[in-house]
């Protein structure tokens, strides 16, 4: 089982991607960042556009496990976009049958926040037909998602 990192964070090397590091420090894995990627809004394509050079990247892996920082409730603006992207994008069946594993950290997320989080990633494993395997919202150090989260190979 390939297993890739996606960390939805602008901070490339902040808690998202320290938490998903430790999470899968014993695991065989690659990184995308997707902070180095350009990924236009939904209804504004651009010709610099690379959401199709992600989907690739994932069309490479078995596992996809999702980290973003928590902001304004919910996941990153990053990862709403490549989310919202997906939608009648065919490339987008690429996510089919892949495991997904999603986390989320950020200071003192409320339960409304935790639910969020779990809708959208509900919602996105029901429609791009992937296998949810796990959701986790945490605080900042992670403990939670780390005790929590168990990545199966």
């Amino acid at each position: 089982m390939k297993i890739l990192f996606m960390n939805s964070s602008p901070n490339r090397e902040g808690n998202t991607y320290r938490i998903g590091e430790e999470l899968l420090k014993d695991k065989e894995h690659d990184v995308l960042q997707m902070a180095d990627y350009r990924i236009s809004q939904y209804g504004q394509v651009f010709d610099d556009d690379e959401i199709k050079d992600v989907l690739k990247k994932i069309d490479e892996c078995d596992v996809l496990v999702i980290g973003s920082p928590v902001y304004w409730y919910t996941v990153s603006g990053m990862l709403k976009t490549f989310i919202d992207r997906l939608y009648m994008l065919p490339e987008a069946e690429t996510l089919r049958g892949k495991k997904l594993y999603l986390f989320a950290q950020g200071s003192a997320p409320n339960q409304d926040t935790v639910k969020s989080i779990e809708f959208l990633s509900n919602r996105l494993s029901y429609l791009m037909g992937m296998e949810l395997k796990g959701v986790v919202t945490d605080s900042l150090d992670g403990k939670e998602i780390l005790s929590k989260m168990k990545i199966e190979n």
